[in-house]
């Protein structure tokens, strides 16, 4: 198959919906050799920020010098995004001729008298295929949906992640917080380290279930932390700074003095000379597997301190047999990285642009609690976008201030709430609804620039936020990049 057959085979393969089990993907990666086991993997899910985490690990095992390859999804362009090799895209070419070898097992397996595997699990699949044939090092592996079932738990991981866990996918993982836990516990494998952000019930079911395997945890909050630096006006110099003790400060406290005062003039945020801000993250480690330290964060947004905290406690755990993992690369991972879609800033002529992902009440908190950090008085234009199956109700009282101003459209999904809808649930005076999501963007731009043009001052006075469903941030975020062309 050319690429072109390729993305059509995928979507074909709709038609088998979705259905959890490992049964078809055991079978199919058996035919493959197995290609899960030539390489170490690392396993990540999660409720929320799975997805920056992989990118993170992904992006430290790159900075050590090593091939990795990573798989996420879903995507928000093309499907090339979903299997990267040392942070490029799979070309087309090399995507369709791994579809191809996986459809020609499925139609053996078929005729064998198997079901035909899913969408995600022919993916999956075919991830793993590529990952062997690039000769790999490393994978990580971001779960589709829950882990138990989901088709990426055929692997054995050096880590496993769990993020965090929330009420979501609840009719697909049990119908409760706790069935939600068990299905994400179980990506543990037995003797392997647990990373896991979560919190209260959900993380005794998880520390319950590391016990069964005999998996060591560390928990976010408890094993390791992690938080944004401020520095509190004008820090001095000592004169004999160079020393490796002055004073009563530390090493590491000098070192984070250094950085606190390159950074200055600093508010809740810096910009690098690239132009891309970024935020000074302090990393504390209470257990002996880890070790303190301070890094740059490429990637603003409240979440991304946490979710790096738990991609630097998964790296610390991989240098314990992995001596290229260092520091340095640690560092220079977490300035570099870029996670597209998640609080992901494209400056605008007297405004700036804001697009996130957020699209649950989990992931609408944690937008609103870093709107009200990093942009506390400035005004805000939103373009939403949301699935009518979520609890867009709550979703909205979470994210708007009354003074806010909101566009309502259409994301590219059978499942997409009636922004007309949407206008009676907005606890807002302006709002208004337009179906085409380009010409949302379009009128949310032409408010913002209106809005800038209005405002004193050289800072960007106005914010304009595209969050909700992925489908939408995808297309929006398609429209801007060509613009920028």
């Amino acid at each position: 198959m050319n690429y072109s057959e390729s993305m059509e085979y995928l979507e074909e393969l709709n038609v088998f919906g979705m259905s959890l089990g490992l049964d078809r993907i055991k079978k199919l990666l058996d035919l493959m050799g197995n290609p899960q086991k030539k390489y170490t993997t690392v396993h990540i899910t999660g409720t929320n920020g799975k997805g920056s985490v992989t990118c993170m690990v992904t992006e430290i095992l790159q900075r050590a010098g090593i091939k990795v390859g990573m798989f996420t999804s879903p995507h928000l362009e093309s499907y090339t995004e979903r299997v990267v090799i040392n942070g490029d895209n799979i070309s087309q070419a090399k995507l369709a001729a791994a579809l191809t070898v996986v459809r020609d097992l499925c139609d053996f397996m078929v005729g064998e008298g198997d079901e035909h595997p899913t969408q995600f699990e022919v993916l999956t699949a075919a991830a793993f295929y590529i990952f062997m044939k690039e000769q790999v090092e490393y994978a990580v592996i971001e779960v589709g949906l829950g882990g138990l079932l989901d088709s990426t738990n055929v692997i054995t991981p050096a880590v496993s992640v769990i993020t965090n866990v929330s009420f979501e996918h609840a009719d697909k993982c049990g119908g409760t917080l706790e069935g939600i836990a068990h299905h994400k516990a179980g990506i543990i494998k037995d003797g392997v380290p647990v990373i896991t952000g979560a919190a209260g019930q959900a993380l005794e079911i998880i520390r319950q279930t590391a016990a069964e395997h005999k998996s060591a945890i560390y928990v976010a909050g408890q094993e390791f932390g992690a938080k944004a630096v401020q520095p509190l006006g004008q820090l001095s110099i000592p004169p004999n700074l160079g020393n490796t003790g002055v004073g009563n400060m530390s090493p590491s406290m000098i070192d984070l003095q250094i950085e606190a005062l390159s950074a200055l003039p600093y508010g809740r945020c810096a910009t690098e000379g690239d132009g891309a801000k970024t935020q000074l993250v302090e990393f504390t480690a209470r257990c002996d597997q880890m070790a303190d330290m301070d890094y740059r964060l490429g990637q603003l947004g409240l979440y991304q301190i946490f979710n790096s905290s738990i991609a630097v406690a998964t790296a610390m755990l991989l240098a314990i047999d992995d001596l290229r993992i260092t520091r340095q690369a640690i560092k220079k991972a977490m300035l570099s990285v870029r996670w597209p879609g998640r609080f992901e800033i494209i400056p605008q002529k007297g405004y700036e642009l804001v697009i996130d992902g957020a699209h649950n009440p989990a992931g609408i908190t944690v937008l609103r609690e870093s709107l009200d950090y990093y942009y506390p008085d400035q005004k805000r234009i939103f373009v939403l976008g949301i699935l009518r199956d979520k609890d867009f109700e709550g979703m909205l009282k979470l994210l708007l201030r009354p003074d806010d101003r909101v566009i309502f459209t259409t994301p590219s999904s059978e499942r997409a709430a009636d922004p007309v809808e949407l206008l009676e649930y907005a606890p807002v005076e302006t709002k208004e609804a337009i179906g085409d999501a380009g010409k949302a963007l379009k009128r949310g731009m032409e408010l913002a620039a209106e809005a800038s043009k209005a405002a004193d001052g050289p800072q960007a006075d106005t914010l304009l936020i595209c969050a909700g469903s992925l489908y939408l941030i995808g297309y929006l975020r398609h429209i801007l990049m060509n613009e920028h062309k």
